[in-house]
């Protein structure tokens, strides 16, 4: 039975807390509230506090700056882990294989489809000419993917992963990346580098590629304006982002914390 958290909810007993950006903690602008962003730092001062996001390196690492977080930061789906504090920032890091990525690039380049893409923290897009090996993740809106006939063999290779995502304004996303890799892939590793139990850590989200997230952590929180699969695997829930579902959901926490 998944529990609507509220302010007569005893706060969970939590040792890190990991978030999702778009339709968690981002506005529709695209920017994180004053209310949240408060909030998260007060938190991350108690215990490391983390994003967890399908977008890329440079993004979250934008983010987890405006947040000044301390904690390992996870990208690109759960392709890169990245220490702020460490000059070679990159500590985990998993690549797509190189053949399907110039193929992918290839056919996304011929048809004009607008896309970026990440190698090692590098950003690439459809007009950078130096399209590195070593590619993380390659992101397209699904509008525009879905219209390509040619498509569909990469869709269905076994080398590769397909993920979707939702933006912070309703948008649909397609990423490739790399096979068996997502969001719990990447918790397990995190909780290997801070040395914590899944019974420990706290996640919040609301999109399809949050799932493996939420299920690899004690305390899952659904957004309320999650999919209905997000919904079915998580402990908890919580109001819209628009109805101040993440504010309640840190309140919710800081309360054990204090």
């Amino acid at each position: 039975m998944i529990i609507k958290i509220d302010k007569h909810l005893p706060s969970p007993v939590i040792k890190a807390a990991l978030f999702d950006l778009d339709g968690t903690i981002l506005d529709v602008e695209e920017n994180i509230p004053l209310d949240i962003s408060d909030r998260i730092q007060f938190i991350s001062n108690y215990i490391p506090v983390s994003i967890v996001s399908g977008r890329i390196f440079s993004e979250v690492s934008k983010y987890s700056t405006l947040l000044k977080l301390k904690s390992p930061q996870i990208s690109e789906n759960g392709a890169i882990i990245f220490d702020p504090l460490k000059e070679d920032k990159i500590i985990y890091k998993k690549y797509m294989d190189q053949d399907m990525t110039d193929s992918i690039f290839n056919v996304l380049d011929s048809n004009n489809v607008q896309y970026f893409s990440s190698s090692n923290g590098k950003h690439i897009t459809h007009n950078s000419r130096d399209k590195t090996n070593e590619i993380n993740i390659i992101t397209c809106l699904e509008l525009d993917i879905t219209k390509l006939k040619n498509i569909k063999p990469f869709i269905e290779s076994d080398k590769i992963s397909i993920v979707y995502s939702r933006g912070s304004q309703d948008q649909n996303y397609l990423s490739f990346t790399p096979r068996g890799i997502n969001k719990g892939i990447a918790i397990q590793e995190y909780k290997k580098i801070l040395n914590l139990k899944s019974c420990e850590i706290f996640a919040i989200g609301d999109g399809l590629n949050d799932i493996e997230m939420l299920k690899s952590v004690g305390i899952s929180v659904a957004m309320g304006n999650s999919y209905e699969e997000v919904f079915k695997i998580c402990n908890y829930v919580t109001k819209t982002f628009n109805e101040e579902g993440t504010i309640i959901a840190l309140d919710w926490i800081i309360r054990g914390i204090k």
